[in-house]
């Protein structure tokens, strides 16, 4: 796995761009955090420096010079002072006591280095010091300056060590993240090359808690999905072309061989061209059907559609093909509650054509002494047109492939048809966003086409 692949991929370039952000803020909050340190222990040891400022003032009221001296040497012998510094200095600046040899030029509170009497090179140290008057002489009083340098180093030296950890683990999961996602895309790729190779079964592995290229594999694989439904139905529809566009032009080639024939032995030939012409007038037919319902599909443009009263349609359509249907047997009747303002907003030809072709399709499918009952009606925002026979009806397990182009029951294999009629109803219906439903009638069937409100 390449590492400059992985190190290309979103999570890990924004791991950096969230580390470079953190150490802007660690510096910040950092400086921030060592300046309030330092300052809080400075004003604290200000604070005992003014404590023991008072403390030898009262030493000095209570047993004068002779004792301040005494006590400022005793204190200076004591071990435990080490980081104090004590100095007496009489009116001329002349040392009295403690370790302090050389007064300082300032009287007050100063972050300063002090001359100590026995000071060694390597132990010279800042101090914060002290200066008071008492009366003629003056007093130093100096605390060093390492126990604050010492914290400040520590908390420093933390924060790097903080910042170092917390910088090389945003860095370990930005890698791993990314080189997680690399993998899901490499795996996304190969699944696509197998798709290319023909394997529509192909499916990309989803985790089972899915982040979000799992959600674009999840809908990858409905594309997919529907991809392969529309490969599959690509191949059964061409199967089928190829089916029933051969039976008409076999017998079209049979009639004008024997047509040939005929011919030859000088009688007629025209009933043997006619059945052929009719075979090659079959033959067109169907390709006008396709081409229809593939214009159909394609068709986007409403310039055609307008509101049209659906009953006066209805009624139109019911008269044309009534006299078919009384000579197949068939009782083909409007249903007589009807609401004679249905409005509906379509293309008017499209909805003639989709009750011809169901009229037609229950009508030659049904036996003789059927009803067949059509209806119309508002139904919420929208209008609900209903077909009903109490023919032979559909199987439940059929009824999904009937609106497929070229589908034919094996029950109707012996009537005349194409398999074409309902497919272009349900180009028609899709493109009204129409919803076609079948049902049982119990005996019979139900075809429920509801239209939905279309705004003009």
């Amino acid at each position: 796995m390449p590492l400059a692949n992985i190190t290309a991929g979103s999570a890990f370039r924004v791991a950096v761009q969230l580390l470079a952000v953190f150490i802007v803020m660690l510096l910040v909050a950092g400086t921030v955090l060592v300046s309030a340190v330092t300052n809080t222990l400075e004003n604290e040891t200000r604070a005992q420096l003014e404590e023991e400022a008072l403390l030898f003032e009262d030493i000095y009221d209570a047993e004068g010079t002779p004792g301040l001296t005494k006590t400022i040497e005793e204190l200076g012998r004591q071990s435990v002072l080490f980081d104090h510094a004590l100095g007496l200095f009489d009116e001329d600046q002349v040392h009295l006591a403690g370790q302090v040899s050389l007064m300082p030029d300032f009287v007050g509170w100063r972050k300063t280095r002090l001359t100590l009497a026995d000071s060694q090179p390597d132990k010279e140290q800042n101090y914060h010091a002290r200066v008071i008057q008492l009366n003629s002489m003056t007093l130093v009083i100096g605390r060093s300056t390492a126990h604050i340098d010492a914290a400040r180093i520590q908390l420093i030296f933390w924060l790097l060590v903080t910042g170092v950890f917390l910088s090389l683990g945003a860095l370990i999961l930005g890698y791993l993240a990314s080189r997680r996602s690399y993998r899901k895309l490499q795996r996304m790729g190969q699944i696509l090359k197998a798709i290319a190779a023909g394997d529509m079964s192909a499916r990309i592995p989803v985790s089972e808690k899915p982040d979000q290229i799992d959600l674009i594999a999840l809908q990858m694989n409905a594309q997919l999905q529907h991809l392969a439904t529309l490969v599959n139905g690509i191949q059964a529809t061409a199967t089928a072309i190829a089916h029933d566009l051969k039976t008409p032009l076999s017998h079209a080639q049979i009639a004008l061989y024997e047509a040939g024939d005929k011919c030859d032995r000088g009688e007629d030939p025209e009933q043997e061209i006619s059945q052929a012409l009719s075979k090659l007038e079959q033959l067109n037919q169907t390709f006008d059907t396709i081409l229809r319902i593939s214009r159909i599909q394609a068709h986007t443009d409403r310039s055609s559609f307008a509101t049209v009263e659906l009953y006066g349609l209805v009624e139109k359509i019911h008269d044309l093909l009534e006299p078919g249907a009384q000579d197949a047997g068939i009782r083909l009747t409007v249903m007589p509650q009807q609401q004679a303002e249905l409005k509906l907003y379509c293309d008017a030809g499209m909805i003639q054509q989709l009750l011809i072709n169901l009229l037609t399709n229950a009508i030659t499918h049904c036996p003789s002494g059927s009803h067949v009952q059509i209806s119309a009606m508002q139904q919420g925002d929208g209008v609900m047109l209903t077909v009903e026979d109490n023919g032979p009806g559909i199987p439940e397990d059929e009824r999904d492939a009937v609106f497929k182009p070229f589908s034919r029951l094996s029950q109707s294999r012996t009537t005349p048809g194409n398999g074409l009629g309902l497919a272009l109803v349900k180009a028609i219906a899709d493109a009204h966003q129409a919803r076609i439903s079948l049902a049982d009638a119990g005996p019979g069937l139900t075809i429920r086409i509801l239209f939905p409100k279309l705004v003009p």
